[in-house]
């Protein structure tokens, strides 16, 4: 009996952790970032790179003068196709500033996972 409870102990750790590897989400894009964090909206801003992935943390930048606007942990993403097939993708994440959530609009983008 106590290998039985052993052995379905050992499967569902297995089974857990593997599971937890498909949640480490990455995304691309191509185009210009936008930046929301529902008191203010910062057009065609920076973060340095071209993807992201949950768990990790972007500086974001603005590009017309380089100034610092924030700072977020990255929780998810939402894949948004528009009415013409451009993909667009809201990369959702903590705000260093605000403690709250806000997100970056990310256009030409795909899941790369």
């Amino acid at each position: 009996m106590k290998n039985l409870n052993f052995t379905f102990v050992f499967i569902l750790i297995v089974l857990t952790s593997c599971s937890k590897e498909r949640d480490k989400i990455k995304i691309e894009w191509q185009d210009e970032l936008d930046y929301f964090n529902g008191e203010s909206a910062y057009y065609f801003v920076d973060v340095g790179v071209k993807s992201a992935y949950v768990g990790g943390v972007l500086e974001i930048y603005n590009l017309q003068d380089n100034s610092y606007i924030d700072r977020i942990t990255v929780n998810s993403f939402d894949l948004i196709s528009r009415t013409d097939g451009y993909p667009i993708c809201r990369i959702w994440g903590l705000s260093g500033k605000l403690n709250k959530a806000t997100y970056l609009l990310a256009r030409n983008c795909i899941s790369s996972d």
